[in-house]
Order: C-alpha cells, then structure tokens, then sequence
C-alpha cells in the first residue's frame, strides 16, 4: 500500500511540473498562479501546495528534474579534460550541451522559462540566487577548463583563461536565448550551432 502511495505521489509530481511548464511557456510565469498549475493538471488545490510553497519553487524543481543532470554532467567533463587531446575534447564538450539543448525538448523547455519567462528584478529572489550559482558553478567550469588549456600553450596570443571564459559564457547564452526566443526561430542550433561555436572558439584556441 505505502508504494502504492509513493507511486501516485510521484505521478501527481510530475504531472503538476508538467502543467507548470506547458502554463509558463504559454501564459508566462507572472500569469501563472499555483492554482492554475493544479487545475491544468487535474489536481486539487492543496495538491500543489502540498508539494510547492510558491512558483520559484516549481521552476526550481523543473530545473532539477529537466536540467540538473546535464548541467552537473558537463562541469564534471570540464574539469576532465583527455589529457591526450584537450583541446579538441574542450570543443567536443561546447558543442555536446548546446546541441543537447537543441536535441532535448524537456531541457530546452526549462532553459526557455528561465531565460524568457522569468521576471527578474533587484531585489534578490530565492530563484535568483538559485540561477546565480548555476552560471557562476559554469563560469568557474570553464575557467578550470580554459586554464588547463592554456598551461598547453592552447590559448591564442596573451587572452586569458578568465577573459575567454566570460567571453565564452555571454556567447553560448547568447546562442541559446537566440534560439529560445518566442516567436518566429531565427537560429537553428542543431543545423548551424556547431559551426556558430567554432567562429568563438577559432578565435581564442590554437
């Protein structure tokens, strides 16, 4: 009977993340209430409240179900780099997690919410300071990684391991919110985005 119960938990689970996300993406989250999320989901009020205090929460755990295992995945690479063929290991790694963002509907889904359909503002939030140490964890990744590359005397003239990696950052974002944006897609990741990286990654790897 308890799996039983653990089992129409998690289901319940999963299908409140599954209506939260069809809703932010469609409505927005600021559109969006806990309420609305159970009644798309077919649940009751105090379904999503039983499992959610508030929408940063949900976006949260969107992240950690559709997202987390990629984004550990890749620092994990990146801090091992083949010895052998670093560099060309480091650009294999670039271009794997930009096309698992183009090749996987689910981790593109949150990667979407959070760039388009949060609202951000100066007052620090929970969910801020939850998306802040993500791209800081990345940033220090592939600072590791760029670092590695240029005691290999891989890095082109006097660019830094630092300065290439904020470089590097800004760009990949840049790549992806381009290719989430509402609308009309005007980057296709998946046919272009490999050649799009190796215009960056020309410019700092030798």
């Amino acid at each position: 009977m308890a799996r039983k119960t653990k089992e129409e938990t998690e289901r319940t689970y999963h299908a409140l993340l599954d209506a939260a996300a069809l809703l932010f993406t469609r409505k927005g989250v600021s559109d969006t209430t806990l309420n609305d999320i159970a009644e798309h989901a077919g649940m009751t009020r105090g379904a999503i409240y039983w499992h959610f205090d508030n929408k940063d929460n949900v976006i949260m755990a969107l992240w950690e179900r559709n997202a987390s295992a990629a984004h550990h995945e890749f620092l994990s690479q990146l801090q091992q780099l083949d010895a052998e063929q670093p560099v060309q290991a480091f650009r294999d790694l670039i271009k794997e997690i930009i096309q698992k963002v183009a090749g996987e509907p689910q981790l593109a889904q949150v990667m979407r919410i959070l760039m388009n359909n949060v609202e951000l503002t100066d007052e620090e939030t929970e969910l801020q300071r939850f998306m802040q140490d993500k791209k800081e964890r990345l940033g220090i990744a592939l600072t590791h990684a760029l670092e590695t590359l240029d005691r290999n005397k891989s890095l082109r003239g006097s660019t830094s391991a630092v300065l290439a990696a904020q470089g590097l950052l800004a760009y990949l974002h840049g790549l992806i919110h381009a290719y989430l944006e509402p609308g009309r897609q005007v980057l296709d990741l998946q046919k272009d985005g490999d050649a799009l990286l190796d215009l960056y990654l020309d410019a700092i790897l030798i």
